[in-house]
């Protein structure tokens, strides 16, 4: 993304990439790769002017809003790092928010000592935050890329449907056709191939359209939204949902997908060099204790 905006701040790939300092060539194919992912021209080539498709301009904004959040939370990170040398600074994805909070309580006994600090975000900022040098470790998905990072994987969860409960029969297994037929809440990775994108592209190859209200990085908040009152089905991890999975509100139901879709991976990621071992292992122990 910020390759990106500095070709729209410079006007030319050249010029972009003299004030990045690379060579304009990748320049060129980093900007080739991320239109091809998106699926639509970002620019209008005039000769070595660029002119901002309507696509463009929307995700030119939309980074510009990504880039300013990230640099306001590293500021708040260091500013939090800086009040204590005790601070344990911990990333914190949505799609990990039920196992944590099942163990918040434990982990601040364990560690009494110390101000523990929590930014909550989708996995990729979380993973620029570690990459940084701005957390201690993560609580996430595993990262987009791993080398840098030692990951330990806690646990699987499966891809279910959250829906009101006169929707399917109890026990029903939910294939495209019924996802399809009612209005979709869907988690989406700010960066990267995920649900979102699995489930859209099987629906195309099904000939079948989606009608989906609304896509967030945040399973919490559509979890909400549908609590609240939303008519349709929210795609979740199982682990966000157990609680009405085991019965908690009768108003609601926990479906089983029959959709081919990639577990999530919740997982443990600490920087591969400067970490601290100790406190990676003394939070295996307490991920790993019984009850928790």
């Amino acid at each position: 993304m910020h390759y990106f905006c500095t070709i729209v701040e410079q006007g030319q790939i050249s010029r972009a990439a003299r004030e990045l300092h690379m060579a304009q060539p990748p320049l060129s194919q980093r900007l080739k790769e991320l239109e091809e992912e998106l699926g639509t021209p970002l620019f209008l080539r005039k000769g070595r002017q660029l002119e901002l498709t309507e696509a463009g301009r929307l995700f030119y904004r939309r980074a510009r809003d990504i880039l300013r959040a990230v640099e306001s939370s590293r500021d708040e990170v260091l500013r939090l790092a800086s009040q204590s040398g005790l601070a344990l600074r911990i990333g914190l994805s949505p799609t990990c928010r039920a196992p944590w909070l099942a163990r918040c309580e434990a982990l601040m006994a364990r560690f009494p000592a110390r101000e523990i600090g929590l930014v909550v975000g989708d996995s990729s900022y979380l993973e620029h935050l570690l990459r940084t040098g701005q957390l201690d470790l993560a609580f996430m998905q595993p990262p987009l890329q791993p080398d840098s990072f030692n990951v330990h994987r806690l646990r699987a969860s499966p891809s279910v449907a959250l829906g009101p409960a006169d929707l399917f029969a109890s026990g029903q297994r939910l294939g495209l056709a019924e996802l399809a037929a009612h209005p979709l809440l869907l988690l989406r990775r700010s960066v990267g191939i995920g649900t979102y994108e699995r489930l859209q592209q099987q629906f195309h190859e099904a000939g079948l359209l989606p009608r989906v209200a609304l896509y967030s990085s945040d399973a919490g908040m559509l979890r909400d939204l549908l609590l609240q009152g939303f008519r349709g089905l929210a795609v979740l991890p199982a682990s966000e949902v157990e609680a009405l999975a085991a019965g908690a509100d009768p108003a609601f139901r926990v479906y089983d997908l029959a959709v081919p879709l990639p577990d999530y991976q919740l997982s443990l990621v600490c920087p591969r060099s400067g970490g601290d071992e100790d406190l990676v292992g003394a939070l295996l122990e307490l991920w790993a204790e019984p009850g928790a």
